[in-house]
């Protein structure tokens, strides 16, 4: 494992990621979980939208794995030019113990991973998910039109 390697941990439904900086260390983007995240989010009425605030830690990775599975994955290696490892460390101090925004689609630990190793952020995981909710909705709209449409022809036939 090389600094800058990022970190991929299987949590069940979801991936965590995690980004090794040396030493057996990791640095991550997490939000609190159960009733403390209520003092991490925020939920505004005027747009109806939810904000919520990342907590960047560094522990170890046995720590952040918990047990789970991890593996190194670089996924974006063969798209973006990784980083130099002192421009990642430069970040990783400045970073340590930040609060930053958080979007589940939009800012997670993904993007955080990626934007430190690439320089840019990105979530193969939030686009994968937004692609099968269009895609979903898509399906279901084309259900729905068709069953309108059966129903259409149904009470046209009906009526003659």
């Amino acid at each position: 494992m090389e600094i800058g390697d990022m970190i991929e941990i299987t949590r069940g439904q979801y991936k965590h990621w995690a980004l090794y900086i040396g030493h057996g260390k990791v640095i991550q983007l997490v939000v609190p979980d159960g009733p403390s995240r209520v003092a991490f989010c925020s939920f505004s009425s005027s747009s109806g939208s939810v904000s919520c605030k990342g907590t960047i830690t560094i522990e170890t990775l046995q720590d952040v794995a918990a047990g789970n599975t991890y593996k190194i994955n670089n996924y974006l290696d063969d798209e973006y030019k990784p980083r130099r490892t002192d421009v990642i460390m430069g970040d990783v101090d400045k970073m340590r113990g930040s609060t930053i925004k958080y979007d589940l689609l939009g800012h997670n630990c993904e993007h955080f991973v990626t934007f430190l190793r690439y320089g840019k952020s990105k979530s193969k995981q939030a686009d994968d998910f937004l692609n099968n909710v269009l895609t979903g909705t898509a399906g279901l709209l084309g259900v729905l039109t068709a069953v309108a449409a059966s129903t259409a022809a149904a009470a046209s036939t009906l009526s003659k």
